[in-house]
């Protein structure tokens, strides 16, 4: 009876009176709790009525708090909150914990955890979450689920937030059955494979981007007890050489992704893994013939998804078929063998497949024509026979699939030939289309389109596009890729259309006319209309817009007037090309602004003035060409804050004075300087020996005095030490190559 009194006492309406009031504590630790937390408030008594609470029924304690990046999506708000605040360390019987996705802001994760023993799943994925992981969540003797993983943007170059000094701790959660460190700097652990055969109940282990290499697990074969795992990730690290031993034991393995390592010998073991339903070996090293594929598939019953893209496997691509008994063609769902160096024709046995969902098979050495059992997958999603030597007509049959999503045929040493067939157009769930081919005939028109109410992506290269002035398309677009195609005179009005269009690249379609006005009706985030025939000024308005532009490329057209100041206002441009026009006036005093701009492009205009000072508060630039204008005085000091600077080129203008030392000494990082064609006098710096990465120095045509330090005369044997008009072509072949690994890299 007095138990019974006390937790009347204790409670609200079925909530512990001390849980709620730490419950609205931490959501004051929040900046933004509305509306996501509208439910918690103190009108409302019952905290276990709460949005992600769950209490225990009898007792009325707080046992489940889920506030994760999957029960809120359907929200559309994401948390921003200053750290995870101690007040949760009052629910103390707690048993799952879930605040993936929400933004700590680099706050640590804190030591108060560990004495929340009473819970069995934490989840701190994508939580913005920094610093040395806390040894003591070891104490969370009851854990099954540990989830500290971070999602990878693959454009953001790798930067750690969390790292783990020991992870000895791990070895005490004898419970724990999943665990993920993906993206947490595992680097420093050499005893890791110790720690996990101490995890007798593991199931799920993920060590993606993980900055592990074979220190970290040694070739060594050592008796491991990791029979029961069934997930194995361990992609985007730093192994090479071959495949650990420990997988032997691993007989109960179900996934393995082993892919963007630098992996060349697959060794003994990974046949013995009979249980396999997907692995993942893409983006390796490895170098075998199709013969050991076809035997590694032969004993693979369970496998549903082969993933080899991107090694050197080689041979004729019938042979996979070869071994007639082979159980995997019956539950293949998806099979990728995208650049390696496959060649001969598509065999028949392909229809086999009858689960196929996925074929990949782009960029190898495929020829002869597409084979017409294709056409019997009819649960295929995707189809990817890009850039191969595949010849005849594109089939009608490819209309027939109507459960294809993504579509890509074509490339640059394609034989596709006869005309497009209007069947594409009845592929009403197709979202992503890729045609190119210089070798087809006819016309892209309105009813290769008639159906494609759900495309999304539509890549076009070499090809002819053709439809009525008052088109309307059924779709809404968010990427539009055309690349030398002819599409007749000035910009399509069918494009003002595409409201949900994010990326627009038309390169080099003969393009004439002014921008237009309608680009505010877009969203768009690059615009890439180069090598064209586009006239007039950039409009005043740019800025206004197209508030969300990234990337805006108008390289090689015959654009006049000024750079319009409303410029100023894209704040978030990491590029900006607007080099061979006929732009005139004076540089934008701006370029604080910018301070996420990379390549700053503006050569071969009629630009005129001086630099100004602003320039240095661009301080993210690696590529700043300001060649080929009629720039004056000198180059102003604050350009020294711009240490990222790879290339600097501001050759061929009206530029005086001596040859500032502070090049050498702030921009360490350069490859390219090029200085040539300007009014620069006196001595080369010896500073100019700093860059260590210096590839081309390019010097001519000034009027420097002829004494070249030491270091660069020895440094003109390694590099291109350009003092003569005759070697301009080792540069622009140079550039061309990096401008170009930076966009493929940042815009495709």
């Amino acid at each position: 009876m007095i138990c019974c009194s006390e937790k009347v006492v204790n409670t609200t309406f079925g909530c512990i009176t001390r849980e709620r009031k730490a419950l609205l504590k931490f959501r004051e630790s929040f900046r933004n709790p509305f509306p996501t937390l509208s439910s918690w408030n103190g009108d409302t008594k019952d905290c276990c009525t709460w949005q992600g609470i769950e209490c225990d029924k009898f007792t009325g304690h707080v046992t489940r708090l889920d506030l994760g990046y999957e029960s809120l999506l359907h929200s559309g708000n994401s948390l921003l909150g200053k750290m995870i605040d101690p007040s949760l360390s009052e629910l103390k019987h707690l048993s799952y914990l879930d605040l993936s996705g929400i933004d700590f802001q680099l706050s640590p994760i804190p030591a108060f955890l560990g004495s929340m023993t009473q819970l069995q799943h934490l989840n701190l994925s994508r939580t913005s979450l920094s610093g040395v992981v806390p040894h003591d969540l070891g104490n969370l003797s009851s854990l099954s689920v540990l989830d500290l993983g971070v999602v990878r943007n693959l454009d953001d170059a790798i930067d750690y937030p969390l790292e783990v000094d020991d992870l000895m701790w791990v070895s005490r959660l004898s419970l724990l059955e999943h665990l993920n460190m993906s993206y947490v700097d595992l680097s420093p652990t050499k005893d890791l494979l110790e720690v996990l055969n101490m995890l007798p109940s593991i199931l799920v282990l993920s060590m993606s981007s993980s900055g592990l290499d074979n220190t970290n697990l040694p070739h060594a074969c050592i008796n491991s007890s990791l029979s029961n795992v069934q997930h194995l990730d361990l992609s985007w690290n730093y192994f090479d050489g071959e495949f650990p031993c420990f997988l032997h034991n691993m007989t109960s393995l179900r996934y393995l992704d082993l892919s963007f390592n630098n992996y060349s010998f697959v060794g003994l073991n990974l046949p013995m893994l009979r249980n396999l339903v997907q692995i993942n070996l893409g983006y390796n090293f490895l170098n075998y013939n199709v013969d050991w594929i076809s035997g590694f598939l032969s004993n693979k019953c369970h496998l549903k998804s082969l993933d080899l893209r991107f090694n050197q496997f080689y041979g004729e691509i019938s042979k996979l078929f070869q071994n007639l008994s082979g159980c995997w063609r019956h539950n293949l769902e998806t099979l990728d063998l995208s650049e390696n160096k496959f060649y001969g024709h598509l065999p028949e046995e392909f229809g086999e497949l009858k689960k196929l969902m996925y074929l990949g098979i782009s960029n190898n050495v495929i020829n002869g024509s597409i084979p017409s059992s294709l056409g019997n997958l009819s649960a295929l999603r995707t189809l990817h026979l890009f850039d191969n030597q595949l010849s005849g007509p594109i089939p009608s049959w490819l209309g027939n699939l109507r459960e294809l999503r993504e579509l890509s045929l074509g490339g640059d040493n394609s034989q596709l030939s006869g005309r497009i067939p209007l069947s594409l157009g009845q592929l009403s769930n197709l979202e992503k289309l890729h045609l190119s081919s210089t070798t087809l005939d006819g016309t892209l028109c309105e009813a290769h389109f008639a159906k494609l109410s759900k495309l999304r992506t539509l890549e076009l290269d070499s090809l002819k596009f053709r439809v009525r002035f008052d088109w309307v398309p059924h779709f809404q677009l968010k990427d539009l890729k055309m690349l030398s195609c002819d599409i007749e005179g000035h910009f399509p009005q069918w494009l003002r259309l595409q409201k949900e269009l994010v990326r627009l690249y038309l390169v080099n379609c003969s393009i004439s006319g002014a921008l237009p006005n309608w680009f505010h009706y877009m969203n768009l985030s690059v615009l890439h209309l180069s090598q064209n025939h586009i006239q007039g000024p950039i409009p005043n308005n740019i800025g206004r817009m197209l508030p969300r532009l990234r990337i805006l490329d108008l390289e090689e057209n015959y654009i006049t007037g000024p750079i319009p100041d409303s410029l100023c206002e894209l704040k978030s441009l990491i590029a900006l090309d607007l080099s061979k026009n006929q732009l005139s006036g004076n540089l934008l005093d701006c370029w604080g602004n910018f301070q996420q701009l990379s390549v700053l492009r503006l050569s071969s205009n009629e630009i005129s003035g001086f630099i100004p000072n602003s320039i240095g508060g661009a301080y993210s630039l690696q590529m700043l060409h300001l060649n080929n204008n009629s720039l004056t005085g000198k180059l102003p000091s604050t350009l020294r804050n711009c240490t990222m600077l790879l290339i600097l080129d501001i050759g061929e203008n009206i530029f005086s004075g001596n040859l500032p030392k502070w090049i050498g000494e702030y921009l360490i990082d350069l490859q390219v300087l090029r200085l040539r064609e300007n009014e620069f006098y006196g001595p080369i710096p010896s500073e100019f020996c700093k860059p260590l990465n210096l590839q081309i120095l390019d010097l001519a045509s000034n009027n420097l005095t002829e004494r070249i330090p030491h270091c660069i005369r020895f440094w003109g044997v390694i590099g291109t030490l350009v003092l003569k008009r005759s070697w301009r072509h080792v540069y622009f072949e140079f550039v061309d190559e990096k401008i170009g690994t930076w966009f493929v890299r940042n815009c495709m």
